[in-house]
């Protein structure tokens, strides 16, 4: 997003909220220009990382993005690689590795890289390789427990992921829930082929069955499945599109909303019907719910100034 464009987003985003607010009154949580301008602030960071993603699928990718073993792994950039390719289930799959271990501010993709490459050690945990030998997988996790009780050794799981848990029993159920949810109508496209065939091909429809579909995944929960399915729309993985928020059973989000429509973050409105709000403000902002999403969450840690988060 450049410079320009990043200043017509900021007009753009005053204008529809001060749209928003003519037509169903004043936000209680913006009533001083820093709040504003600093949610404001949020939208376009959160609009800027999705652009982040989205490039990649028109950047040229080395290779080595996809060896865990290489200092260039990133499974997001693999599974761009992966799926301009045609290898739908093998990019879904880094997808979900990227998911569920996140990028940390520090470590980096050293926890996914250690886990998906052996710990050095080989062999690299692609689909078909965890297919072919799930029992040794497994095994591999309990003879490298001392490195990954080790946080220097092993890496962190991201911020959005911080509550994970690096026992090896339980990386070995999330793995095995989401390959047994990936497999379950024969890989990813004909999953969403069966959605189609079922419930029509609107990208926000085929969003919520996937997003309903996951809760049998181990760990996951629901800001696993927002994330995992927002970012398999980014890289063009899926033909889906988050038509909600999603703020049931959510935390930062919500407190957001809450901050915004009732300047309380503890205030008691429920999830469900403050969710509702949030998502026709879109109807004004544009954005996208997880713009939104995201924009609020970050908003409500610091809402008077700025501040950039990783996720």
């Amino acid at each position: 997003m450049s410079l320009r464009h990043h200043a017509d987003r900021t007009t753009d985003i005053a204008a529809a909220l001060a749209a928003y607010e003519k037509d169903h009154g004043p936000l209680p949580g913006l009533g001083t220009a820093s709040r504003r301008n600093t949610w404001i602030a949020q939208m376009i960071s959160s609009l800027r990382r999705i652009e982040f993603i989205r490039l990649l699928n028109t950047q040229k990718i080395d290779p080595d993005r996809l060896d865990p073993q290489h200092s260039l792994f990133d499974p997001l950039k693999g599974a761009a690689l992966l799926g301009r390719k045609g290898q739908i289930d093998e990019a879904v799959w880094l997808t979900f590795i990227a998911t569920h271990f996140g990028k940390h501010v520090a470590d980096g993709w050293k926890l996914a890289s250690n886990v998906m490459g052996s710990f050095g050690h080989g062999p690299t945990w692609d689909l078909a390789t965890y297919v072919a030998q799930p029992a040794q997988f497994d095994a591999m996790l309990v003879s490298n427990g001392a490195a990954l009780k080790d946080k220097d050794k092993s890496g962190r799981f991201s911020n959005h992921r911080q509550y994970q848990s690096k026992n090896p029993k339980t990386i070995s159920e999330v793995f095995s829930s989401f390959h047994a949810w990936q497999s379950a109508h024969g890989g990813f496209p004909a999953k969403v082929q069966a959605i189609h065939k079922t419930h029509g091909q609107n990208p926000a429809d085929v969003f919520d069955q996937l997003y309903r579909s996951l809760k049998p995944v181990f760990g996951f929960g629901r800001l696993g499945n927002f994330d995992f399915l927002t970012m398999l729309a980014k890289l063009n993985l899926a033909p889906i599109e988050a038509g909600s928020t999603y703020l049931v059973g959510a935390t930062g989000p919500l407190a957001g909303a809450r901050l915004l429509f009732h300047n309380s973050t503890t205030h008691p409105a429920s999830a469900a019907s403050i969710g509702v709000r949030v998502d026709q403000m879109d109807d004004y902002l544009g954005v996208g719910k997880q713009v939104l999403e995201d924009s609020l969450c970050n908003w409500q840690k610091s809402p008077d100034q700025y501040q950039y988060f990783k996720g």
